[in-house]
């Protein structure tokens, strides 16, 4: 990584830690500056003002977790058994993204401002988890495994099933869940999801 990226890495995570605390509105530029150990300059040249800095971390943020789910998905062994294959996705990414600290800093920041931002709407209607989800569904249904008409439905499903029983469970993320406890929701969610979809043979 170079010197302007490690720069750019580091603008980022202190804006999103002060946008997240503070709020868009009572978060200085030079606060993040300084928390950063960057000059104001140097987050003009990256983001150019506040609010696209804003947009652009709430959006790289978010683009990160996406591409690690889909990292997962792509490595799940979707050929051995649909419970043990599922339960798999589900707890990695669990363990990737659902508990990750920057995702319930992210979750406060998208409920207190994107009132305010139209376009943070826009971005997580074009940006979801269950187009991620759906595709290996869709396989699935098409090998005779699985009886999912609508993959992106199941996908929907699933995902509520389990990440968001896991979200709910641990208020997004601000109240830990043991593992045991995390294990139970997901197993339980992916057990409903296979007695709803899972063919016959």
């Amino acid at each position: 990584m170079s010197v302007s990226e490690r720069k750019r890495a580091a603008i980022a995570r202190a804006a999103l830690t002060l946008f997240a605390s503070d709020g868009y509105e009572r978060t200085s530029v030079d606060a993040i500056a300084a928390e950063a150990g960057v000059s104001k300059r140097t987050v003009y040249s990256h983001y150019g003002d506040k609010e696209n800095l804003f947009l652009s971390v709430v959006r790289e943020t978010y683009d990160a977790m996406l591409a690690r789910i889909a990292e997962i998905v792509e490595r799940t062994a979707w050929d051995r058994d649909l419970l043990s294959a599922l339960t798999s996705c589900v707890s990695a990414v669990t363990r990737s993204i659902v508990r990750a600290p920057e995702r319930s800093t992210l979750v406060r920041l998208l409920m207190t401002e994107a009132p305010h931002f139209p376009a943070l709407i826009d971005m997580l209607h074009t940006r979801e988890i269950a187009p991620l989800l759906a595709a290996p569904l869709a396989e699935l249904t098409a090998a005779g495994r699985l009886s999912a008409p609508d993959p992106r439905q199941a996908a929907e499903q699933l995902s509520a099933l389990t990440f968001g029983q896991v979200s709910s469970r641990s208020l997004m993320g601000t109240v830990p869940l043991t593992e045991d406890e995390t294990a139970r929701l997901l197993s339980g969610g992916v057990q409903v999801f296979l007695r709803a979809y899972q063919t016959a043979g």
